[in-house]
């Protein structure tokens, strides 16, 4: 058991050192131009805690529990926003990201009506995050699917993302892409040039450690994708 929590802890020590200096960064330092570096921080999602207790409490067990910050899900009231982000932050454990998914109507898909649905849903997502005070917007860019080619959904996800980068860049939120069990960004060069295309600090990468069991190596993406991680999901 020892031996298993120093595995551990050497894995997250080495994934901290190649995420410093990109994506745990306030977005006015990325406005700002600035490349400082900053440690990693270990945050929880706001499901994961008890659904029976106020928003509040739950923010106070998260700080208990060693927590430093909230990932939370979108919310259409920005008031209600403001104030979820504003007891995150009296408890210590401040609001910084938000999963929007994109499951539900990805930019890879050929219907207008979907894509006009997932860019409305990210446009209020991107809005309630600047609300809540979070840093980043998690989506899920394209789904391949069998009436959906994989180049197709690479050149349309793309096309619709780009859609959304003067919004990302007015409200200060960045855009993290997540590697999920889409059919889709299937090496870490693929996924590595995927980000780099956009050629934007308001596109970067949330990197699942867990998601890339089928795929490959965490630790070979890591060093793959580098800087271009703005978050880490750990399971």
């Amino acid at each position: 058991m020892e031996e298993k929590r120093m595995k551990r802890r050497g894995f997250l020590k080495y994934t901290a050192a190649v995420t410093v200096g990109t994506g745990l960064l306030r977005m006015s330092t990325f406005a700002a131009g600035k490349q400082t570096p900053a440690k990693l921080r270990k945050a929880v999602q706001l499901g994961m805690l008890p659904k029976g207790l106020p928003d509040a409490d739950k923010f106070k067990l998260a700080k208990k529990c060693g927590f430093e910050g909230i990932e939370a899900y979108p919310m259409n009231d920005l008031d209600a926003a403001r104030e979820q982000g504003r007891l995150a932050r009296a408890a210590g454990v401040p609001i910084h990201s938000i999963v929007f998914g994109g499951w539900h109507a990805p930019f890879s898909d050929p219907n207008p009506d979907v894509i006009k649905k997932g860019l409305a849903g990210m446009e209020t997502a991107l809005r309630c995050a600047r609300a809540m005070g979070a840093e980043t917007v998690l989506l899920v860019p394209a789904v391949v699917r069998e009436n959906i080619r994989y180049a197709d959904a690479y050149r349309r996800s793309q096309k619709h993302i780009r859609k959304l980068l003067p919004l990302a860049k007015e409200v200060g939120v960045v855009i993290a892409v997540e590697n999920v069990w889409n059919k889709f960004l299937l090496s870490p060069l693929e996924f590595a040039r995927y980000v780099d295309e956009f050629d934007s600090p308001w596109l970067q990468a949330y990197f699942d450690v867990g998601n890339i069991i089928i795929y490959g190596y965490a630790q070979d993406w890591i060093l793959t994708l580098g800087k271009r991680i703005v978050k880490i999901h750990l399971k």
